[in-house]
Formats: structure tokens, C-alpha cells, sequence
């Protein structure tokens, strides 16, 4: 899985960051990711934690409502 890994980017979709469990889970994954690594969330509903979480982050935020942006995927 690490070698997988290695060469491929990151899409969370519908993942909050709101917790220090899940923000520590993202930045072990981008660490071992390479580029894009992207986040689909709605910013309004953001926590200043996930606001500061992404502020030094290597994640983009894509600022989309997840069912807008799950319905845009399905077609």
C-alpha cells in the first residue's frame, strides 16, 4: 500500500477534520502522498481547528457542499 501510495494524490470527500485524530490520520497520508491531494467541504460549516488544519496544510480545499459535489461525481 505505501508504494501505491507514493505516486498518487488524495480526494476526500465528505471527511471533516474537526478532530486532532483525523487532522494527525490526513497529514500521514499527504506526507506519504504526492500531489494533487484535495478536500471537498462546505467552508461556511468549517471549525476554526479545520480552518487552521488546512491553512497549513498541503490539502486543497475544493469549497463545495458534499451533496452537491457527490451528485456532480454521479453524473
Amino acid at each position: 500500500m505505501k508504494e501505491r501510495r507514493t505516486n498518487r494524490g488524495f480526494f476526500f470527500i465528505g471527511c471533516r477534520f474537526n478532530d486532532q485524530m483525523l487532522r494527525t490520520y490526513a497529514r500521514q497520508i499527504t506526507k506519504r502522498s504526492n500531489a494533487p491531494r484535495l478536500a471537498v467541504l462546505d467552508a461556511a460549516a468549517l471549525t476554526n481547528n479545520e480552518r487552521r488544519f488546512f491553512a497549513a496544510s498541503p490539502i486543497t480545499l475544493i469549497d463545495v457542499q458534499t451533496g452537491e459535489a457527490a451528485a456532480r461525481l454521479v453524473g
